[in-house]
């Protein structure tokens, strides 16, 4: 069967162009990806959280209810950097923050013996020591009480359990 169409042999077509443009794009976008990893120009927009056990329980060894709070290994912990909460089981957390040199390092222990209520409690980083205002707010036998320790530049918890007081 013979076309009905003719064509003339000088008629080029258009695909050769579109081919070269094609190219070039994906070898310009190919290089700016490898840029990119390169130069790490997409840069860390996040800081990683530490990688820190830390575990906290009933403190057996002391003669008043405390919760012991164990840094056992992992990334150290810089001060100003971390925040610890000890509220009643279902509150909503409320924060004491570290201060500069409150490093938080392999082998250090926080032994709480108290909640945290607004405006009635401060934290001695230096000895690891609670100083509340009110007596009613020490620890309760049998009671449980939410622990969490938050690195801030990440925001992430590094400690986030719940402990009963025996």
């Amino acid at each position: 069967m013979k076309s009905n169409r003719q064509y003339s042999k000088d008629e080029k077509a258009v695909s050769p162009v579109i081919g070269v443009i094609l190219m070039v794009a994906i070898t310009v976008i190919l290089a700016a990806v490898i840029a990119a990893f390169v130069f790490d120009m997409g840069g860390n927009l996040t800081p990683s959280p530490p990688s820190a056990s830390v575990t906290a329980s009933n403190n057996a060894a002391s003669s008043v209810y405390d919760i012991k709070i164990v840094h056992s290994g992992g990334d150290l912990i810089t001060g100003t950097e971390w925040k610890i909460s000890v509220v009643d089981e279902g509150d909503v957390p409320i924060y004491v923050t570290s201060e500069a040199g409150d490093d938080f390092a392999v082998g250090s222990q926080i032994c709480v013996n108290s909640t945290i209520k607004p405006n009635s409690i401060s934290f001695n980083f230096e000895t690891y020591d609670w100083t509340y205002a009110a007596a009613d707010l020490g620890l309760v036998q049998g009671d449980k009480y939410d622990v969490k320790i938050v690195h801030i530049p990440s925001n992430s918890m590094v400690l986030n359990t719940v402990v009963e007081v025996r």
